[in-house]
């Protein structure tokens, strides 16, 4: 199902309030023009859709699942963009009211999980964890000359890369002023691709720090994928303190399917922390720490072989475990399981 939404300015209360207040309506109305379901899927994005979700399941007496990719308000909470108390209560009650009221709960990871127990809304029989995924077949490690590097003129450097989305959780701040501490390496280079909330201010602190070992491009086409995610000698996967298990950082499992290894700066009970610890695809280290993520950095520059040993079992483990038929089969089983309750409670 599709519905309209204006996407007013997010930076104001008001906007914000009106984006969800619209959304809400126009969703409620396109509910009514869709055929009978069997189960109401919903994701969490934006956050009022539970409501909607819960009442279609209920007019249509289908199932309902809830599919979380992150977890409001309280990532907006933890990160400082949400200070309304009334529109914290209405968000906090669209997720409680969903949560309680959802069949199945899908979460991404075990630290997510975690999360919702602690709210004390999802029973843990009711919750199943089922990553995000990506199409392995589609992004592959480097073969050969990567044009990507020859494009930017990288063939000769050390490329540290953060790529996806510039964000206000990924305290990218720091690693601009890591850059500004590594300007007279000479051989490293760091490359944000993407857009985001943060994008502007991270170009304006590198421009006024004049700093040539960094670069910010736009996102690659999806064909391009594989090419610029292998371009990097090594990924940086980084979250702020405290929003672990409110969202998950699904831009690893492009990484590790490209091959390449990836500093993850988050906490030790994360989900990504779990994948380094049985894949051994990457290094971890605190969040929020500008010491270790230097010295990871540098580590890395200088330790080639324990990267591709590392890039290795990343690809080994996004074809076995993270490969979208892999997670697309497990939601398909979930769902044919609460068909069949469906079924069970019609008859």
């Amino acid at each position: 199902m599709r519905a309209y939404n204006p996407r007013l300015d997010k930076r104001r209360f008001l906007g914000r309030v009106l984006n969800l207040f619209s959304y809400f309506c126009f969703s409620f109305v396109a509910g009514f023009f869709t055929g009978r379901p069997d189960v109401v899927v919903v994701e969490t994005d934006p956050p009022v859709l539970g409501l909607i979700g819960l009442f279609f399941s209920r007019l249509y007496r289908a199932k309902f699942v809830f599919y979380l990719q992150d977890l409001y308000p309280d990532v907006g909470v933890a990160l400082g963009t949400i200070r309304s108390r009334a529109l914290v209560q209405l968000l906090e009650l669209c997720t409680r009211s969903a949560l309680r009221s959802a069949d199945r709960i899908v979460v991404l990871g075990e630290d997510m999980r975690r999360r919702v127990l602690a709210k004390g809304c999802g029973h843990d029989d009711r919750i199943r964890v089922i990553p995000n995924w990506v199409d392995t077949r589609k992004v592959l490690p480097p073969a050969g000359c990567n044009s990507f590097r020859q494009r930017h003129q990288l063939q000769d450097k050390f490329v540290v890369m953060f790529s996806g989305n510039l964000g206000l959780s990924q305290d990218l701040e720091r690693v601009v002023t890591i850059a500004a501490s590594l300007a007279n390496s000479g051989r490293i280079r760091f490359v944000f691709i993407g857009e985001g909330a943060a994008k502007t201010g991270l170009m304006g602190e590198a421009d006024v720090r004049k700093l040539e070992n960094v670069r910010f491009l736009p996102y690659e086409p999806k064909d391009k994928l594989s090419e610029s995610l292998s371009a990097a000698d090594v990924h940086l996967v980084t979250l702020k303190r405290g929003v672990a298990g409110l969202i998950v950082p699904s831009k690893v499992y492009g990484i590790m399917a490209a091959g390449r290894p990836f500093i993850a700066a988050v906490e030790e009970d994360t989900h990504i922390a779990q994948i380094i610890q049985e894949h051994a695809c990457g290094v971890r280290i605190d969040p929020e720490s500008s010491e270790q993520l230097k010295a990871a950095i540098l580590r890395a520059a200088e330790n080639p072989a324990a990267l591709e040993t590392m890039g290795k079992r990343g690809r080994e483990a996004a074809v076995k475990c993270f490969d979208r038929q892999v997670s697309v089969g497990k939601f398909t089983a979930l769902l044919a399981e609460v068909s069949r309750e469906t079924s069970l409670s019609k008859g």
